[in-house]
């Protein structure tokens, strides 16, 4: 009988390793800019700012840099880290509002280990696939070394592997990136299972021969992010 439980059955091999995505699939992406952490920045730089200004800001900045510009400016910026602090303090100083010393500031927020908090399902999923001994790699377009949050929420010793692309220079969709994730642990691609947010960037997996599964775009700091189907996939129990 076929399983009805998305387990690995007859002619469905269990993935030998798992490729999972930072940003909005481990951990939140909604909550890392707020006026408090910006006013604590500044501070710290000798500039003081009240808290409907900080919020002004915020909103500000993030329209730059979610505007069609700011995308089109942001395309390459994870390829290397001097690239990405570049592009986005740049874009930051442009807002309405803001300079030079608020777009360092803001900047610090967006690569500061603890503003980056996982989902609630996140450290279940990572424990029960460390448990059942399948390794994970953490493939990630970013343009600073995230392995600090995953040291600052208790998670690293769960990852075997990063593969971001910062550090080698290729960024998703590229099939590269997959391919040397797949090869540092030591797992042919079809033997892997892509997980990620992006139907086009993570999605790209499949050029490379690996299975994707794409996580809903709904998302929130205090919501499950929909990780267990990976383990119920897998047949890993989650505790």
């Amino acid at each position: 009988m076929a399983p009805t439980n998305g387990r690995p059955g007859p002619g469905r091999p269990r993935p030998g390793a798992v490729l999972m995505d930072f940003s909005g699939t481990l951990f939140d992406d909604t909550s890392v800019i707020r006026p408090e952490r910006l006013i604590a920045r500044c501070a710290a730089r000798g500039r003081e700012l009240g808290h409907a200004q900080a919020q002004r800001l915020c909103t500000g900045i993030l329209a730059v840099v979610d505007s069609a510009d700011g995308r089109a400016r942001r395309e390459n910026a994870d390829l290397s880290a001097d690239r990405h602090r570049a592009i986005w303090t740049a874009l930051a100083a442009s807002a309405p509002g803001s300079d030079a010393l608020i777009a360092e500031a803001f900047y610090d927020c967006v690569i500061a280990a603890d503003g980056w908090h996982p989902y609630p399902d996140t450290p279940q999923v990572l424990r029960a696939l460390h448990a059942a001994e399948v390794p994970v790699a953490v493939v990630s377009n970013t343009g600073w070394d995230i392995r600090g949050s995953f040291t600052h929420a208790g998670l690293d010793g769960l990852v075997t592997r990063f593969v971001l692309s910062c550090e080698l220079g290729v960024q998703k969709p590229d099939p590269a990136l997959f391919r040397t994730a797949c090869d540092l642990l030591g797992v042919p691609p079809g033997h892997a299972l892509m997980v990620g947010d992006d139907p086009v960037r993570d999605g790209a997996a499949t050029t490379a021969g690996i299975p994707a599964y794409i996580l809903p775009v709904a998302r929130g700091p205090l919501r499950p992010r929909g990780l267990a189907a990976v383990t119920d996939l897998l047949g890993t129990a989650v505790s």
